[in-house]
């Protein structure tokens, strides 16, 4: 889930019933860990993955397909192409496929038809209470068995049959700290789990909106916050401004802990 620290969503709301087979509400990192335990946790690692949205009403759309251009494919093309004819003065080592392109594309901010999904529900977490203090977050679960292979990769992303799990090759900081990886999406207007192979499915849980902060206090005390997940400067300006702003939560939950 490589996004920025400091980012506003742009995610399309809900339309229609989200296809999960379990839905459940937590409040605190021990009801996340409870769950993960004996089922995330129980299977071998990509087995699962997981997203976080930081409100519950986003659908699993990719970015390209939230826009309304005129032809949705003359769109993403000419996104693309521009993106990797002029990141060619940026880049040392230039990809090698269009699949690595697209990563790196969606890495940086382009829309693409890519979803950063991360092995980590910690992760998954701290992207689902990071913003939108106000709205219910949700962390989706995603078991998907098709992963991209050798022949796949050797075809262009943007003609695939149906969608497809992603390592990329090149990692990059972000996406070494955020145990990132993605899903390329076929129907980049359709959420995911309403246009996905019928051995995939996802497994949902709500966090109330009155519950983040708590858990945004939580996460922090585990080391997952904006300056590792972002390792950078600007990483590191977010989580001390958060740390700065969140000093009377601090207090709080200290003396709570302290009780205990």
């Amino acid at each position: 889930m490589i996004q920025k620290p400091i980012a506003n969503e742009t995610h399309k709301e809900q339309r229609g019933k989200v296809r999960s087979e379990k839905i459940e509400r937590i409040t605190s990192l021990q009801d996340l860990m409870k769950a993960a335990s004996g089922r995330y946790f129980a299977k071998a690692r990509g087995y699962w993955i997981f997203r976080g949205h930081s409100k519950a009403c986003y659908e699993l759309i990719p970015s390209v397909g939230r826009a309304q251009p005129e032809s949705r494919e003359k769109y993403e093309q000419s996104l693309f192409d521009m993106f990797c004819r002029e990141a060619l003065a940026f880049i040392s080592n230039p990809p090698r496929s269009p699949w690595e392109w697209l990563s790196i594309a969606q890495h940086h901010g382009l829309p693409t038809r890519m979803l950063d999904w991360t092995y980590n529900p910690l992760v998954a977490m701290y992207f689902a209470v990071q913003n939108n203090e106000n709205s219910d977050g949700k962390v989706s679960a995603l078991h998907a068995a098709a992963t991209a292979s050798e022949n796949i990769r050797a075809a262009s992303p943007f003609v695939i049959d149906k969608p497809y799990k992603f390592f990329p090759n090149i990692i990059t900081p972000r996406i070494r700290a955020q145990e990132g990886v993605f899903v390329v999406c076929k129907n980049v207007e359709s959420p995911l789990d309403q246009d996905m192979p019928s051995d995939w499915r996802i497994e949902e849980y709500l966090i109330p909106a009155s519950a983040k902060e708590f858990v945004r206090w939580e996460l922090y005390g585990l080391g997952v916050h904006a300056s590792s997940l972002f390792p950078d400067l600007d990483g590191l300006g977010a989580r001390v401004k958060w740390q700065h702003e969140m000093s009377e939560v601090r207090k709080r939950y200290a003396t709570q802990s302290a009780k205990v």
